[in-house]
């Protein structure tokens, strides 16, 4: 499958990073950008509903070629500037396809 390079668009990822403080207490931050460009939509069809259910609606899906390098639960800037200090979006899933990978997005909640 091939991506027509005006639908696509840039989203910035940082993988989740857990600190801990000299008290013991954990925080999360997030580690070095990196830019994806991929085709962005709102998540939805049969498969999507019986895996999510009701999260479906507050989520994503982007398609890129080839193979990114993100994680599960990296953070994602989609509608947001990347200097804004927390994602709109995080990581839920990452599916491999032959040519592409679908990368399913939840929005965060705040």
């Amino acid at each position: 499958m091939r991506l027509r390079r005006r639908d696509q668009r840039a989203v910035v990822f940082r993988p989740r990073i857990t600190e801990k403080e000299p008290d013991a207490t954990t925080y999360e931050t997030w580690g070095d950008p990196v830019t994806i460009f991929g085709h962005v939509q709102p998540a939805g069809g049969r498969v999507t509903a019986e895996m999510y259910g009701e999260r479906a609606a507050y989520m994503l899906t982007m398609y890129v070629e080839g193979r990114p390098a993100v994680t599960e639960s990296a953070g994602a800037w989609v509608d947001v500037p990347p200097e804004i200090p927390n994602p709109d979006y995080r990581v839920v899933a990452i599916r491999p396809w032959s040519g592409h990978t679908v990368i399913d997005l939840e929005k965060v909640r705040s």
